[in-house]
């Protein structure tokens, strides 16, 4: 399933020896923007017999001093190189600071570094975030927020919140907006949030002495691309190796029809391995796939069952389903490009235990809140399941906002975007799924989070409609001389739509002055019909394409 995360900066970074433009030791100072939070970095560099070395502070996060491994520095460009969390940095020294890239989990923020007198400088407190003394205050600006989007017909979806254990608002919005009635309609697929359900089920096979952590691969599928190296453990954390299968080989969205067992696991194998098993982190779909397979060999029950068994029954939770139940009160997808359109979604079928369950945000908030007080698996699998260091844990991810940290698990399909988080310190948890979705669900979460804690933010803005006979002037194919993928633009349903080389079609929201976005890939266009190109500008980067003659 497709994931969206807010980026958590991990600080393992590595350093080599390097060939030296000129003296760069001291400390340089650098600010990460995520979603409008700033996270203020500090690299300190020395010299030593050739070699640079460095540290790295984050005091935001309350870390100082970390250790940075290895760094290319030649003819002013400073490479740092982050193989085991997968992310790496590039910059060009140019008028006294580096200028360049900063990549994590397929995702690039701008980050430029200055010179820093860290000696003279005031220390770079942590903001200390509060819930508002009145939460009553805060649910009603949530409830104005949501009457704005639903008012400006921009969101559909639903939204639960928990405080103490207990739900302190729920609001279902937007729906009556849509094209097709969603009379009857109660639950919303939630994506990889799947996979903490996953996750919590092997456990309790752990925890009944049925299965390990170090346990390979090899014992249950000895055919797949290092299974002898691959343990139970890396499967949860996404340390494998192993690719996603949801990805097709000839097409991305292979899985919107049924397809069979040996057909997925076919292509598993010829994926192959993307790297060493622990050397590496990447999201992997596969992995949590064969993982699902694996519950259901040792129980010997379905997936369906063993959710029974150990959520469903316990928490005697309803409208919960996997895909086998075929639920028939699930809220429909839609996209916007100029006008809502209905999404083909997934088949199911192909996802059980990776990205099928159906439920709402409130059963979400209640496995959450269970399964922190130790109802669902012992307090030792929670800290097994637990993030540490990396973004990811076994079954749970890192999700911060500003200083606060909150845990849990995004999902998304190819028309909903869910979110189940939980933070200790405040005993508060926020659960949504969203069916329709012109702000960005990071964006929507943010904005939330930001009411919640009385943090500054901007309502969001929508642009007019656009006639057809406007978009023409926009169509065509257009190429880049910096970057590899062609991009082909056309109309569809009245709505413009956009599609890179041997990717999936994406509409585009028009937001005035020839201006366009599509905020689940955080992109923007801009056209420049007089020119015949295309200014494309996301996280961070800028290209340029030409119109095809």
């Amino acid at each position: 399933m497709k994931t969206k995360f807010l980026l958590f900066l991990i600080f393992v970074i590595t350093i080599s020896q390097s060939l030296f433009s000129q003296n760069i030791t001291g400390s340089w100072k650098g600010d990460l923007d995520i979603q409008g939070s700033k996270l203020p970095l500090i690299l300190n560099i020395s010299q030593e017999n050739n070699t640079y070395k460095a540290t790295l502070d984050s005091p935001l996060q309350g870390a100082e001093g970390i250790p940075v491994d290895k760094v290319v520095f030649t003819d002013n460009d400073l490479a740092l190189d982050m193989s085991s969390i997968g992310a790496t940095y590039k910059g060009k020294f140019e008028n006294g600071k580096f200028s360049g890239n900063f990549v994590q989990m397929g995702k690039t923020y701008l980050l430029i570094f200055e010179a820093y007198d860290k000696k003279n400088s005031k220390n770079l407190l942590p903001e200390v975030l509060k819930l508002s003394e009145n939460i009553n205050e805060s649910l009603q600006k949530i409830d104005s927020f949501l009457s704005y989007l639903e008012k400006n017909n921009a969101e559909a979806g639903e939204i639960s919140i928990f405080k103490d254990g207990k739900e302190i608002y729920k609001r279902n919005f937007g729906e009556t907006k849509l094209p097709q009635s969603q009379k009857g309609k109660e639950t919303f697929q939630i994506g990889s949030i799947t996979k903490s359900m996953t996750a919590m089920m092997i456990f309790k096979l752990i925890e009944k002495n049925k299965l390990d952590l170090n346990d390979k691969l090899s014992k249950f599928y000895p055919k797949i691309p290092n299974a002898d190296k691959i343990t139970i453990s890396q499967m949860l954390s996404h340390t494998s190796g192993l690719g996603d299968y949801v990805t097709g080989k000839d097409t991305m969205k292979w899985l919107t029809e049924k397809v069979s067992e040996e057909q997925i696991m076919n292509h598993i194998i010829e994926q192959g391995s993307l790297f060493e098993p622990g050397t590496k982190t990447q999201y992997s779909n596969s992995g949590y796939y064969l993982l699902t397979r694996i519950l259901e060999k040792i129980s010997k029950k379905s997936y369906a069952e063993n959710l029974k068994e150990n959520i469903v029954a316990p928490l005697q939770l309803k409208n919960f389903y996997t895909a086998s139940q075929k639920p028939t009160n699930v809220f429909l997808p839609y996209n916007y490009a100029n006008r809502w359109e209905a999404v083909k979604d997934f088949d199911f079928n192909n996802v059980v235990g990776v990205g099928d369950i159906a439920t709402t945000p409130t059963n979400l908030n209640i496995i959450i809140n269970n399964l922190f007080a130790g109802k669902l698996v012992s307090r030792e699998s929670l800290s097994e399941m637990m993030p540490q260091q990396d973004k990811f844990g076994r079954g749970l991810a890192i999700v911060p906002f500003n200083t606060k940290i909150f845990v849990g698990h995004s999902g998304g399909t190819y028309g909903t975007n869910s979110l189940m988080i939980y933070n200790g310190e405040d005993d508060l948890s926020i659960s949504y799924s969203l069916n329709a979705d012109r702000v960005g669900a990071n964006t929507f979460v943010i904005d939330i989070l930001s009411i919640l804690y009385n943090k500054p933010f901007e309502m969001p803005s929508f642009g007019p409609e656009i006639s057809v006979a406007d978009l023409q002037k926009y169509v065509g194919e257009y190429t880049s001389k910096a970057h590899p993928l062609g991009l082909k633009i056309f109309i569809k349903n009245d709505g413009l739509f956009a599609q890179g080389t041997g990717q999936s079609e994406f509409p585009l929201e028009y937001m005035g002055d020839h201006q366009f976005k599509f905020d689940n890939y955080e992109l923007k266009m801009r056209f420049h019909p007089e020119k015949h190109q295309i200014e494309l500008e996301q996280n961070g980067e800028k290209f340029l394409f030409d119109k095809k003659k």
